[in-house]
């Protein structure tokens, strides 16, 4: 090349820092260990949601029945915290499911990460990472906790709303009607 000539030098192979085989391992190890990791997550925060909204929804009933308790010979009176009752139930129920859905999602992302640790592709240069095994049902599952979560949560404030004010479903029956 001459000074002022516009001729590039001509391109080098290009070298990759590992090889083929090197990249694999790694790669294959990396999805394992996310396989492991989500598996883990999956238990640990389905017993942190389980644990709090049990904890809630169960004082909220065993204060609540722990109080009824003293108005047991007052049928008016309980009549009042009937739907109270309610509430802390279906937040329970809600609670549950939501807690099964966060455990459905973690559970298929760990799956996911085993189904990509492909064993084969650390031995045949043909082979790479494996199929995705779920798509749609993390999504669903992923929503459905969310909203059985903020549903069971909301719960609360039903149930507290309905604690402060027993009769207000019957006060606005009457006005309706």
């Amino acid at each position: 090349m001459t000074e002022g000539s516009t001729d590039t030098p001509p391109l080098q192979p290009k070298q990759f820092m590992r090889t083929r085989p090197e990249v694999a391992e790694i790669v294959y190890k990396d999805y394992k260990e996310m396989h492991r990791a989500t598996f883990e997550l999956a238990g640990q925060y389905g017993r942190w949601l389980l644990a709090s909204l049990l904890l809630i929804h169960g004082g909220a009933l065993f204060g609540l029945f722990t109080f009824l308790s003293e108005l047991a010979d007052k049928p008016d009176a309980l009549a009042r915290y009937q739907l109270t009752v309610w509430w802390f139930v279906i937040g329970l129920m809600l609670t549950l499911f939501a807690g099964l859905c966060t455990w459905a999602n973690w559970t298929l992302h760990s799956d996911n990460y085993d189904g990509w640790a492909n064993k084969p592709m650390l031995w045949d240069p043909e082979e790479w990472a494996g199929a995705t095994r779920h798509t749609w049902a993390i999504d669903f599952f992923y929503w459905a906790a969310l909203v059985l979560g903020v549903l069971a949560s909301l719960c609360i404030v039903g149930g507290a709303y309905s604690t402060l004010n027993g009769n207000w479903v019957q006060s606005v029956v009457t006005a309706v009607v």
